[in-house]
């Protein structure tokens, strides 16, 4: 038998929690106060308590003004409900989403979660972009390095002053490039 948890949460926008109860509660339904879970919490608030949402199941809320969280989180959260057979069901404008994925809402929503994934992923790593911090010592300096290193009275501390790094960032630098041919020779 398929289990129905009615999700209820107040905020400053929606109806009372009295009032979303007598528009949406129907018998049987395992009733979900927010004041104990948030709604992206509840699957798996409700395995811990042993009432595991499988497939066939169906969770309902009144509305989107009862779920005060991002519009990006809640469609990622649907789409991993509506993925493991969860039907979602926005109950004062009739709204059910069922998690067939032949249906025209269950795509759309997939899509909108696929597009704001490529989205962000494009904004946030480029495909040109090297991580991490630029090099302070790069390699076509290492001939003129070792020239000024070559000088009489040079030392690793005073050309590591005079390039503008510290004497360790020289050190390293020197230690990566030892097996380098050297061009002053």
């Amino acid at each position: 038998m398929s289990t129905s948890v009615l999700f209820l949460a107040e905020t400053n926008q929606s109806p009372s929690i009295m009032e979303q109860r007598a528009a949406c509660e129907a018998e049987g339904d395992l009733i979900v106060d927010a004041g104990q879970v948030s709604f992206l919490d509840l699957p798996r608030k409700l395995a811990k308590e042993g009432h595991e949402l499988v497939r066939g199941d169906r969770i309902k809320v009144y509305d989107l003004t009862c779920l005060p969280i991002n519009t990006m989180t809640l469609v990622r959260m649907m789409v991993k409900v509506l993925r493991r057979g969860i039907a979602i069901e926005f109950c004062a404008p009739g709204i059910t989403i069922q998690p067939d994925e032949g249906s025209d809402l269950y795509r759309l929503i997939a899509a909108f979660d696929n597009h704001w994934r490529r989205v962000h992923g494009m904004k946030t790593h480029a495909s040109d972009s090297k991580p991490g911090r630029k090099p302070l010592l790069t390699d076509d300096q290492l001939p003129s390095i070792r020239t000024m290193l070559d000088a009489d009275g040079a030392t690793v501390g005073s050309v590591a002053k005079e390039l503008g790094v510290g004497r360790t960032t020289l050190f390293d630098f020197l230690q990566r490039h030892k097996d380098a041919p050297s061009l002053t020779s």
